[in-house]
């Protein structure tokens, strides 16, 4: 079985997801990838082989820093990608004839879909949201974008089968579906290596700082050293960081392990965060994020989890964390979440795509 895997181009938490989800398919699944995200990123996670052809059919959304949405900036650019991409679906359905495709799964590029249908392949969509659902309350403020939103949305309604991972926005647009519990590594608690690694003293706590590709300007981050028994680590550079932040690297310390070994985690609120959050028993310290379909049902989820703590952008930015670091050393980590939501998703995919007719009928 052969598949061909459209992962969107918006920052890294939709490739992790897809990594994790492809390290439990079948040995026998070989795999073809098509994004503009760098292989590297593939070839450092993806624990099997593959084959990666650069493309860009979507943008997701542009961003101002790690939670500001750049709304007309993103619409138009997806148009001009939607454009091209009308002029493409030949070319991407021979390209499916000349690798033997067997089938295709997207998280969540719409354009995916379309090829699928004309290729007559099965297909899978894997999401908590799509680009339709983000998209869909820009449009009264840019009316310009509203024929494209209805193709993104008849794009997504080609697509054979939706693997829902909760929690979602619903996305009624998609005809069949099965709801999926958190796709999320499951780390390993390595805190004494990592206190013994880092020179840190037992009684110091860990805080994981994630801000993904994006920053936060204008937060003085040297004032992290106000809180002396804290050591703060992260995977991106801060600028002007104190000397108790300290920049870590996944060859050294895989992420979720980093995840699994923190007293808490602060950063945005996304799907791969909630996840991991839960799955690795972490509370999550959040910024709201404006303008984007995602955000309160992530927060609803996180809340009715009962260790989610949302600050303001104001008391972020002024690293005003005392209280809440307090109240969660108080309360102590959660236990983690067990799920199996990688290995559900990886035996639908070779279920539904080794089952399906070439007309794309389930």
């Amino acid at each position: 079985m052969k598949i061909l895997y459209y992962v969107t181009a918006h920052g890294y938490g939709h490739a992790v997801r897809t990594a994790t989800i492809c390290n439990e398919l079948a040995a026998n699944v070989r795999l073809v990838f098509r994004t503009a995200l760098p292989e590297i990123f593939f070839r450092e996670e993806v624990k099997k082989p593959f084959e990666l052809f650069a493309a860009q059919f979507d943008c997701g959304c542009l961003q101002r820093d790690s939670v500001t949405v750049d709304k007309r900036e993103t619409l138009e650019v997806y148009r001009r990608l939607a454009e091209q991409n009308s002029g493409r679906l030949a070319g991407e359905v021979q390209f499916c004839r000349e690798q033997r495709i067997d089938g295709i799964v997207s998280d969540i590029t719409p354009f995916a879909f379309e090829v699928a249908r004309r290729a007559g392949l099965p297909s899978v969509a894997v999401a908590n949201f799509t680009w339709y659902d983000i998209y869909e309350p820009y449009v009264p403020e840019y009316p310009f974008f509203e024929p494209c939103l209805r193709t993104i949305r008849g794009q997504y309604e080609m697509a054979d089968y939706l693997l829902e991972l909760t929690p979602s926005t619903g996305m009624p647009y998609f005809r069949q579906r099965r709801e999926v519990p958190p796709v999320a590594k499951r780390g390993t608690n390595i805190r004494g290596r990592l206190k013994k690694g880092l020179g840190l003293k037992d009684e110091q706590h860990i805080a994981l700082i994630y801000l993904g590709e994006f920053g936060m300007e204008g937060i003085r981050w040297q004032d992290l050293e106000r809180f002396r028994e804290w050591e703060f680590i992260g995977i991106y550079p801060l600028p002007g960081a104190s000397v108790n932040y300290r920049l870590v690297h996944k060859k050294d310390y895989p992420y979720e392990d980093l995840v699994a070994s923190a007293d808490v985690l602060i950063g945005k609120i996304g799907y791969g965060v909630v996840s991991q959050c839960r799955v690795n028993g972490a509370p999550l310290i959040y910024l709201p994020r404006e303008d984007f379909a995602e955000f309160p049902v992530l927060e609803r989820a996180i809340q009715d989890w009962g260790h989610g703590y949302r600050l303001s952008p104001g008391e972020y930015r002024a690293l005003k964390w005392e209280g809440v670091l307090g109240e969660i050393l108080g309360q102590g980590r959660p236990k983690p979440v067990f799920s199996e939501g990688a290995k559900i998703c990886a035996r639908e995919i070779e279920r539904l795509i080794a089952r399906t007719p070439r007309d794309g009928t389930f």
